[in-house]
């Protein structure tokens, strides 16, 4: 009994050995399978493991965490570690582990990114949250964790305000005089603004711009001449230049000319203004507003009818041309609408004399109207454009445009042919004298035409008017000659004996230089030498010229940095009107500020950057 008994434990014995064999050997292999990182390292002696992708050898120490993590860090190919099998508390760490702290370089630097994309393209804070954005910035880099919409709106943007702010404000200590445009605005939102841009010329004779504050009214509810001067004093003393500006350039408006008078800073008129106005009234003569009503109408036809606009495109072939609609604010949208009318104006007539009740297409009579029309405003179009650019020197050319201008409506008188073209012309050559003439006796425009090698006293309509612009440099002259320390009498230089006026040589040595007798020499040299061709820059020109110019070289400075309209500001509150969006249609008036700062400026602080 006892044998059976010890042979049956030693069998059941065995069975169980055989079992736990078998268990430890699917142990094994079930670990084997738990973690798939021995697909990416091999195994070494003494508890190492080696990568398989950079073949560095790390410690096991009996567990795969060091491995994971090298994967992770090293190799953050995401599809690899997601079949990671870890726990919780090793995947948050791991997670928090493979982020930049906010201390990093690299995070601090692609949060200065993020910023400056949400400025330039106009973008809501709210982007940091968007699905799609988030998904993109962990695919170009995993270990960056985007900042919350809070953080990036209070902390980063005032950060990148103030130090772009810093850099402009030390440019402008460079410069001894600068000009000024503003204007003011409405948002979606219904509040009033004030925008205010400044216009310099470095010492490296370059023309630069910048916006330096779209602020509300110091009183929201007033937009009088003495709220407008008050909030302009605030800004133009916090950015310290009050005292350097030579001219603030406004739209006609009346309150805007007062409160110059009030800051006793020189007004400049838009010179595009001045033409909007002059065309604006020209478009509501009664023998023009007919065939533009026609035009309107064959516009809206084609923009309310896709059946309608298909022929048309259609009909054009591969080359299709849009329809232009005319906006009231903006006289050149009606000349660019009469212009494609009159290109497409044979498929328009096709198109609408196929179409039941469609308006009637444009006669022989109304096309040679438009014609006329044409030829008139075109040379208008042509001054608008050319004096808003912000890189270019503008304000030396305002005069000469006006000559251009009226030597032009001169010639053109001759080739009007319609009876409705040659009352038009009539017209806008009388209200075109009233409207620009003034221009001439401006100091400012004077001697920004004077001091341009291109015209020089030829660049005025007026011979008396150059006269005087010459007489204005002159005194400019003085004033700067006046600063500059002339150098000390040089003694005389002791004469031979044989000398017969020996007193002569004291006399001359002695002779003390007057500043009035040489800025009018100076002036005179000026003149005299050629005209620089039409295709030179004048601030160039300056830069090229000699020391001994350096009085006009001052004078340059002081005017030729005005610009000649103020589309600077309407430029930056059409971006406001674009930042303003439904989406950020809360914005406070102070992140508005910083936000159309850095849009703005955003080229002249890349350039101060690179110095």
């Amino acid at each position: 009994m006892d044998k059976f008994l010890k042979r049956t434990s030693n069998v059941l014995g065995d069975v169980e050995n055989e079992e736990n064999k078998e268990i430890s050997i699917s142990n094994n292999k079930r670990k084997e399978k738990i973690s798939i990182v021995w697909n990416y390292f091999k195994k070494g002696t003494n508890q190492t493991a080696s990568c398989m992708q950079c073949g560095k050898v790390l410690k096991t120490s009996g567990n795969t965490s060091n491995l994971m993590q090298h994967l992770r860090t090293a190799h953050p190919i995401r599809e690899q570690a997601e079949n990671i099998a870890v726990s919780p508390c090793m995947n948050k760490f791991l997670e928090s582990s493979k982020q930049y702290s906010n201390a990093s370089a690299r995070k601090i630097a692609i949060d200065k990114a993020v910023m400056r994309m949400i400025a330039l393209d106009m973008q809501p804070f709210s982007i940091v949250t968007d699905r799609g954005f988030v998904n993109l910035m962990k695919c170009v880099d995993p270990l960056y964790k985007l900042p919350s919409k809070t953080h990036l709106r209070n902390v980063i943007l005032n950060n990148e305000y103030e130090a772009s702010k810093e850099k402009l404000k030390k440019s402008l200590e460079q410069v001894d005089h600068v000009g000024i445009t503003t204007d003011c605005w409405t948002s979606k939102a219904n509040e009033g603004y004030l925008t205010v841009t400044v216009h310099f010329v470095l010492p490296s004779f370059q023309l630069h711009s910048a916006v330096l504050s779209t602020e509300k009214l110091v009183t929201p509810e007033s937009h009088s001449a003495l709220t407008i001067a008050d909030s302009l004093n605030l800004i133009l003393t916090e950015w310290n230049v009050l005292k350097k500006v030579t001219s603030i350039v406004t739209d006609n408006d009346a309150s805007m000319k007062k409160a110059c008078d009030l800051l006793q800073i020189k007004n400049f008129p838009c010179f595009a203004h001045s033409i909007n106005l002059l065309i604006q009234d020209t478009l509501k003569l009664p023998m023009l507003t007919p065939v533009l009503q026609k035009c309107k109408r064959i516009v809206n036809y084609f923009k309310s009818s896709t059946i309608a606009y298909e022929k048309f495109k259609k009909a054009q072939g591969e080359t299709a041309y849009s329809l232009i609609q005319e906006v009231p604010t903006r006289w050149n949208s009606a000349l660019y609408m009469m212009q494609r009318i009159l290109t497409t104006n044979t498929h328009i007539s096709a198109v609408l004399l196929g179409i039941p009740k469609a308006p009637q297409p444009l006669g022989a009579d109304e096309v040679l109207m438009l014609e006329d029309f044409i030829k008139i405003l075109e040379p208008f179009e042509h001054a608008t454009k050319s004096t808003s650019h912000e890189k270019e020197v503008t304000i030396s050319i305002v005069i000469p445009l006006i000559c251009e201008l009226n030597k032009k409506m001169a010639d053109m008188e001759k080739i009007i042919i319609t009876t409705e073209g040659k009352a038009t012309f009539q017209y806008l050559k009388k209200r075109m004298s009233e409207r620009l003439s003034h221009y001439e006796t401006r100091t400012v425009a004077r001697l920004a035409t004077i001091l341009d090698p291109r015209f020089k006293k030829f660049g005025f309509l007026s011979q008396t008017n150059a006269d005087e612009a010459a007489k204005a440099l002159e005194i400019e002259l003085y004033n700067k000659m006046s600063k500059f320390n002339h150098d000390a009498p040089t003694p005389p230089t002791p004469q031979p004996e044989n000398k017969q006026f020996t007193f002569l040589s004291q006399k001359v040595g002695e002779k003390i230089k007057s500043s009035r007798a040489d800025s009018i020499i100076a002036l005179r040299q000026y003149l005299e030498v050629s005209n620089s061709p039409e295709d030179c820059n004048p601030l160039t020109f300056y830069k090229m010229s000699p020391n001994e110019m350096e009085p006009f070289k001052a004078t340059a400075k002081q005017y030729l940095c005005v610009p000649a309209t103020s589309t600077a500001s309407e430029r930056t509150f059409s971006k406001a009107g674009q930042l303003i969006s439904d989406r950020r249609s809360c914005l406070k008036p102070k992140i508005v500020d910083k936000l159309l700062f850095l849009n703005k400026n955003a080229d002249l602080i890349s350039y101060m950057n690179s110095e």
